[in-house]
């Protein structure tokens, strides 16, 4: 579709990750953007403290096969992995059982590809990004190191490199000896894991400084940002999107994007579209380390505790634990505690040196597709579109989903094939 003059408005509404990676690919395609925010600043929601990692390693959906096993052995238990909160059950029940269908492993294998190749398409837009803007979010390019406890698991992660060889991962599987090569300061606790694997080309940083330097440049280039703006519904006439009901009064927009992580659903549910995203929570700790001999070079997971650290610039993000409990807000000390353990677990000789006191704990709520997919593009409304339930993913496949966005409502080929993605599926 060719842009006309007087044709050009596109409001997006979001200004999280998802969201400026949105605006910053329609900019890119001429679009003159809008973007609305209901918070004060740009991310300050599921954007403002995750893991910090880009990850095209880490593709495959979270209901792997024989995930349910898992979840019923978690039950109850306040350190596990995953939770279920037993008040919160009703919200998830259809997306639950939605998840658990996708879980069967020709599903899982053909959601784990398309999430491959959305994510290497945002990862090489990070790169070209960073080529011609000076942003600053203490990137690091040394990869991402996986490391394995238990058998099943390590055998199961050499053929997640396997499945995905053919479309580009690159993974390095090293014996314990290895990975103390590769991280010294994992040489006290290595005689406790079966391997690893280092997967070179991932990346890390901080999201939030990312995103205040990519909003930084949007204003530049004419974005207009209205913050303080909560979306409170689309309002359409004839089938067609004509304004957007906010809680500073009606905004007229004919063409309007959705990104608002797992509020999105909330908004497409009284159009009468449901989505199959529901909100799972996230928790994380930044601590201030003052000796960078007590940082890791290199961004490390334990894959059984499904969380991870990652060195900032003079921190340390640790992040993990997934927690089905609704909107729940609560910052839970057992959940804390877990995130403390799984530090302690791996960096025992520099545990007591890191201040719990200064440590800043943080949750934030995951947009979890139930078949582990994000919905990128054009929905039954005309000139509404969609860019949200990128799950665990939301950075990695950030640029990469705001590309495909952009092509699909600008008419032009899409860099991948978008249909793993589209909204009706």
């Amino acid at each position: 579709m060719k842009i006309s003059p007087g044709n050009t408005e596109i409001t997006v509404v979001g200004a999280g990750l998802i969201g400026l990676a949105s605006a910053w690919a329609l900019q890119r395609q001429g679009w003159t953007v809008r973007v609305l925010e209901a918070e004060k600043g740009v991310a300050l929601e599921t954007s403002f403290a995750n893991a910090g990692m880009i990850t095209p390693s880490m593709a495959d959906p979270w209901n792997s096969p024989g995930i349910w096993r898992k979840l019923v052995g978690w039950l109850g238990q306040e350190q596990a992995p995953m939770l279920i909160r037993p008040s919160a059950l009703p919200q998830y029940l259809s997306w639950g059982l939605r998840f658990l269908a996708h879980s069967a492993p020709a599903r899982h294998g053909a959601a784990t590809r398309a999430n491959f190749r959305l994510a290497s398409l945002s990862l090489s837009a990070f790169q070209a990004l960073r080529a011609g803007l000076p942003l600053h979010y203490d990137l690091r390019t040394q990869g991402t190191l996986q490391v394995f406890r238990h058998r099943r698991e390590w055998l199961a992660v050499q053929r997640h490199i396997h499945t995905l060889q053919g479309l580009g991962l690159r993974g390095v599987v090293l014996e314990p000896a290895g990975i103390a090569a590769l991280e010294p300061l994992l040489e006290p606790v290595c005689e406790r894991l079966l391997g690893g694997v280092h997967y070179p080309d991932d990346e890390t940083g901080d999201a939030r400084l990312f995103c205040l330097g990519l909003a930084a440049h949007l204003q530049e280039q004419g974005v207009e940002f209205e913050f303080l703006t909560q979306v409170r519904s689309v309002r359409t006439e004839q089938g067609r999107v004509v304004a957007l009901d906010t809680s500073q009064g009606e905004r007229p927009a004919s063409r309007v994007v959705l990104a608002c992580a797992a509020h999105t659903a909330a908004l497409t549910t009284r159009l009468g579209l449901p989505l199959a995203i529901r909100p799972v929570k996230g928790y994380s700790l930044t601590i201030p380390v003052d000796d960078p001999a007590c940082l890791p070079s290199l961004s490390v997971i334990d894959h059984h505790l499904h969380a991870a650290m990652t060195p900032l610039q003079r921190r340390l993000r640790v992040a993990g634990t997934a927690e089905f409990s609704g909107w729940d807000p609560q910052l839970r000390p057992e959940r804390i505690q877990a995130l403390w353990s799984m530090l302690k677990a791996l960096l025992p000789q520099q545990y007591e040196r890191f201040d719990r006191d200064a440590a800043e704990p943080w949750c934030g709520f995951r947009p979890m597709a139930a078949d582990g997919l994000p919905y990128i593009g054009p929905t039954p409304v005309a000139g509404l579109y969609l860019n949200a339930g990128q799950g665990h993913l939301g950075w990695t496949q950030s640029l990469g989903s705001g590309q495909l966005l952009a092509a699909l409502i600008s008419g032009q080929q899409p860099p991948i094939d978008p249909t793993p993605f589209r909204v009706l599926r």
